[in-house]
């Protein structure tokens, strides 16, 4: 069993083992969050930077690592023995959630999907996150995606058709689909979906920061996806104008413009059941080109009354971003450290 201690410093280079984490582990773990981290939250450590080995080859160390942090559960892709591994989150007393693969079209099989909801079966797990397959060579996000609201009708109508081609997949399994308002379907064409659907065994991840991007408010977002969630991706936003648009970046718990407190708890009233799961990505501000054509190319109609309300808005909550790019490798884990400690942390204070 590779211990947290072996895996610090078997990969990293000399002077920066204390940069990630090495001077906790000589000390107890600290108290367990309700709070547990989502994999997009851990992306530097899974990767490594070149300076420790990356986490996401080895998910033992993962699961140690996140431990260490004060995590009370993990959604992730788990490799390598996964009965060993379930082992040792139920001796941690940390819960699972698992990552559906789904096909990229409706003409590919579903090997890959069906094998990632038995492993997340074998993990203990009965979610598992499913975001709908961008198109090849694109971000995903619509409105740097798509050209046309036609292009973008296509691309929901067939991934949506993925979804229902893997349900009865899901359901013989075992395991629920948490389909993600991944900065694509608007809430309502989410809801309209899963409503259609009518299956247990469908649901949504709610990312409550996600459709800011599509001027669209968490309050909005999370009550009409309450009825239908599933699973979380818990997150604060700050933002700031600039020449195109608003810049959106996630902010640690506390210092930027949702209540998280709020949001989890018109969350929870819709499943009182649901873990709570923390999102805060280590990385530059996105930027939302609301202010050009291209912006509004994919969507129903251009609004300028929801434009003009939505960038008075940013103008009135505007703060200094975090900026990672700049740093070096070792400080970059470091500040994602710090991010997932400081959210787990506001977890033990603020959620039941």
């Amino acid at each position: 069993m590779t211990t947290r201690r072996e895996f610090l410093l078997n990969g990293a280079a000399a002077g920066v083992v204390g940069l990630v984490g090495e001077a906790a582990l000589a000390k107890p773990l600290p108290p367990m969050s309700p709070v547990g981290i989502a994999s997009a939250a851990m992306g530097k450590h899974r990767d490594g930077l070149g300076v420790i080995a990356p986490m996401g080859e080895d998910s033992m160390a993962y699961v140690e690592y996140c431990r260490s942090l004060g995590a009370g559960g993990l959604q992730f892709t788990a490799v390598g023995d996964l009965k060993r591994l379930r082992r040792r989150m139920e001796e941690l007393g940390m819960w699972y959630e698992g990552n559906a693969r789904a096909p990229g079209s409706l003409a590919q099989d579903t090997a890959e999907f069906e094998q990632s909801l038995r492993n997340t079966r074998e993990m203990g797990g009965n979610v598992a996150r499913y975001v709908s397959r961008r198109p090849p060579e694109s971000s995903g996000r619509r409105y740097s995606s798509f050209t046309s609201l036609d292009e973008f009708n296509a691309w929901r109508d067939e991934a949506n058709a993925i979804v229902l081609k893997c349900l009865p997949i899901a359901e013989r399994i075992g395991v629920k689909l948490a389909l993600e308002n991944h900065k694509d379907r608007l809430v309502d064409e989410h809801v309209e979906f899963l409503r259609s659907t009518s299956s247990e065994y469908l649901g949504a991840l709610v990312d409550p920061g996600n459709n800011l991007s599509m001027l669209e408010t968490p309050e909005e977002v999370c009550t009409k996806l309450a009825p239908y969630v599933l699973s979380v991706s818990m997150k604060d936003m700050g933002v700031a104008p600039y020449a195109e648009g608003f810049l959106l970046s996630e902010v640690r718990f506390g210092t930027g413009v949702t209540d998280q407190k709020a949001l989890w708890k018109i969350l929870k009233s819709g499943n009182p059941n649901l873990n709570c799961l923390e999102e805060i990505i280590t990385r530059d501000p996105l930027q939302v080109p609301c202010l050009t054509e291209r912006y509004w190319a994919s969507l129903p109609e251009y609004r300028a009354d929801q434009l003009a309300s939505h960038m008075e808005w940013v103008r009135s909550n505007a703060s200094e971003l975090p900026y990672v790019s700049q740093l070096s490798p070792a400080e970059q884990l470091q500040a994602e450290e710090d991010n997932n400690r400081d959210t787990l942390e506001w977890g033990r204070i603020n959620i039941a």
